[in-house]
């Protein structure tokens, strides 16, 4: 089955994106691997490194482009996928790296029962208040068990989320203009960004405000988006940003940098009307609307940059960021592999065929699948409450 939107005359190629998401796909199936129990398919060495379920290097990431993509994962990978064992020991709590991603994975999945038990875990391991970023530590679990609540209006979820906010807000701290942040333990540096700074701690606070209408954690979400919004740079028109307090370097990606923040500087502008998140997400795209980048990928690339402009064209309808967003894609195709199995993206460095969602295929094709589709973006637009 082919979940394909239907071609929208505003990307005219859009036939090209769908041959390329169907030729990913293909060969994302042909290489899977169901006698190894260390990754099922090519992926990023960090997948070793970490565990083979997690969301940006290991199964599950892949897993959801094949869901998008097909309109259902094959029963081999959803075989596969139940049978890994998933222990606190090995998988740490986060949304990205570990436990909260794996369980969110296997509810788009349709497997609600598996992603319960994962999910009951979370806020019980011994690492779930190690870290406060949305990569890896309590904003992340704590933006899945919000997931988890709007889904399903399960409010024992709503309260692991409530749980995450409220650590969030006692182990937070100060700037001298009451902005607020979090400090990565023994790192003199404090971390920018959506997925590691205080934006993606932001962008959380702000979504279960959405929910429970909590004065204190909109308030914290503002303080939160200030942190990083003080330390943007101006060059030449645009804000831009390193990947701490500390770096006077400019990253325009997802991952770190100028990508992600404005990824939550747009979604606050939707929740709360206000022009100035507006104008700032205008501003940090210009970063973003660089003439071309080293790498195509999802975290740290041209569909990283992509998805950003991508998220301004959703939200404002200017037809410049369409195709802005469009170059992007159209960029990226320039690293495609072809192969008698279909089509493939070079990983990390570009030395080898990989399949993962941070730095492999399978992100490129959410992004490309998203371009012609034009809806919302995985782990980012969650369900409005009702």
């Amino acid at each position: 089955m082919d979940s394909l939107e239907p071609v929208t005359p505003l990307v005219p190629e859009a036939g090209l994106l769908r041959e390329t998401v169907r030729g990913l796909a293909r060969h994302v199936v042909a290489s899977m691997d169901v006698q190894r129990t260390d990754r099922l398919f090519p992926c990023d060495p960090h997948a070793f490194q970490t565990n083979p379920l997690n969301v940006a290097y290991g199964a599950c990431g892949t897993a959801l482009f094949l869901h998008d993509a097909l309109g259902e994962v094959p029963t081999a990978v959803r075989e596969w996928l139940l049978a890994q064992p998933v222990t606190a020991d090995v998988y740490p709590p986060g949304l990205y790296s570990g436990m909260a991603g794996v369980a969110w994975t296997f509810l788009e999945l349709g497997l609600p029962e598996r992603a319960w038990a994962l999910l009951e875990h979370v806020p019980a391991s011994p690492l779930a208040f190690a870290a406060a970023d949305l990569f890896n530590g309590a904003a992340g679990w704590g933006l899945t068990a919000l997931a988890f609540h709007l889904r399903t209006r399960e409010e024992k979820a709503l309260g692991w989320a409530c749980l995450a906010a409220e650590h969030l807000l006692k182990s937070a701290e100060r700037s001298p203009a009451g902005a607020l942040y979090w400090r990565e333990a023994g790192q003199p540096a404090i971390k920018l960004g959506f997925a590691y700074g205080a934006s993606g701690v932001g962008f959380f606070l702000l979504s279960l405000w959405r929910v429970t209408n909590e004065a204190r954690y909109l308030e914290a979400a503002r303080r939160a988006m200030d942190f990083d919004l003080a330390h943007a740079k101006e060059r030449e028109g645009a804000w831009v940003w390193g990947t701490a307090t500390d770096d006077g370097g400019h990253r325009p990606y997802w991952l770190q940098g100028g990508g992600g923040i404005a990824s939550a500087l747009i979604r606050f502008f939707e929740v709360l009307q206000e022009e100035r998140y507006l104008d700032a997400a205008h501003r940090a795209a210009k970063g973003c609307n660089v003439f071309f980048a080293a790498a195509p990928h999802l975290f740290e690339g041209l569909a990283s940059m992509g998805e950003t402009l991508l998220d301004l064209y959703r939200v404002t309808g200017e037809p410049r960021y369409l195709e802005q967003a469009r170059r992007k894609a159209t960029q990226t195709l320039l690293f495609r592999i072809e192969r008698p199995e279909g089509l493939a993206f070079p990983g990390r460095h570009l030395l080898r065929i990989s399949h993962d969602y941070g730095m492999g295929g399978a992100g490129i094709g959410l992004f490309l699948h998203r371009l012609v589709g034009q809806g919302p973006r995985r782990f980012h637009d969650l369900s409005p409450p009702k």
